[in-house]
């Protein structure tokens, strides 16, 4: 009934699968747990292997790095239920009726999407707090929001999706290897005519990324939204209407001119990383340095 897939990239999942298989047993439903290793360190692989002696689980590690699409393409077609359950490796769960939640909402082709949540403590080191204040200020939205404002937005760190539909529509491994692949599967899904709806299901993104990581994620991530804007979605309003940060940019282009903008981003590049990298980042220069660097790349 249930295929549980859990790619993973340097990160320890023990304890996620005890709970997702302490879950899972007391609902008496057939299930497996795939965790397939994308070439993580080998620390990181002794301590997983420790789940090959686990009944449900089916560990595996590839021989080479496939990166984030590629890789849930391959555990989502190789699954053998019925129903697909994408969790990312860097999750907690916060629920004790986590996977019930989704069993009694899942209806076909209707992609369910949980949620995120982020700890309301702030993190000791400083250098994690970016991705804290944007997870809790940007990610962590209640689900009746997400219905409103998000269309066809999915986030691939928990969802879930039916077997007969992701062998049609699934993860597209032709863009850049980090960021927005799931925006552009939820956009392939809505013009195919799948219900995306998102729930209050939420897991804990525990795997906080250092200030300087996040910023360097941030721009491979615009790079593959101008490659899939331009030309996967051909500019489509539709799809632009959709993404906050293309309506951005829109307006601000209106009133500031591309080179000006570019210019100022230049400026003010190096003053903007350090707030960002210190124990008091600011959205708004964060902000301010994404529409930036989209510039210099538009």
């Amino acid at each position: 009934m249930l295929s549980i897939n859990i790619p993973v990239y340097n990160y320890e999942v023990t304890d996620l699968v005890a709970q997702l298989t302490k879950q899972a047993s007391s609902l008496l439903i057939d299930y497996e747990i795939r965790v397939y290793d994308d070439n993580s360190v080998e620390p990181v692989k002794q301590k997983n292997r420790e789940l090959t002696s686990l009944k449900h689980v089916i560990y595996r590690e590839l021989g080479k790095n496939l990166g984030r699409s590629a890789i849930r393409n391959k555990m989502g077609l190789e699954s053998k239920y019925r129903w697909l359950l994408f969790i990312d490796a860097d999750s907690k769960l916060i629920s004790e009726d986590y996977l019930r939640t989704y069993i009694n909402k899942a209806e076909p082709e209707c992609v369910l999407c949980g949620g995120t949540a982020y700890n309301p403590q702030k993190p000791n080191k400083p250098k994690k707090l970016l991705r804290w204040v944007y997870g809790k200020k940007r990610e962590a939205i209640p689900a009746a929001e997400r219905n409103r404002k998000k269309i066809f937005i999915i986030t691939s760190n928990n969802f879930l999706i039916e077997k007969e539909v992701f062998k049609i529509i699934h993860f597209s491994e032709n863009i850049g290897p980090y960021g927005h692949e799931d925006t552009l599967l939820g956009y392939e899904l809505y013009s195919s005519g799948i219900k995306i709806t998102h729930i209050d299901n939420p897991v804990e993104h525990a795997g906080l990324e250092d200030s300087e990581v996040f910023l360097s994620k941030s721009r491979e991530a615009l790079k593959n939204l101008k490659f899939i804007s331009e030309e996967i979605a051909d500019n489509k309003t539709e799809f632009s209407q959709q993404i906050t940060f293309l309506n951005r940019y829109k307006k601000i282009t209106l009133l500031i001119p591309h080179f000006l903008l570019r210019c100022l981003f230049y400026l003010f590049k190096k003053c903007i990383e350090r707030n960002l990298t210190t124990k008091n980042p600011r959205l708004i220069w964060f902000d301010f340095y994404r529409l930036g660097y989209f510039s210099t790349i538009k």
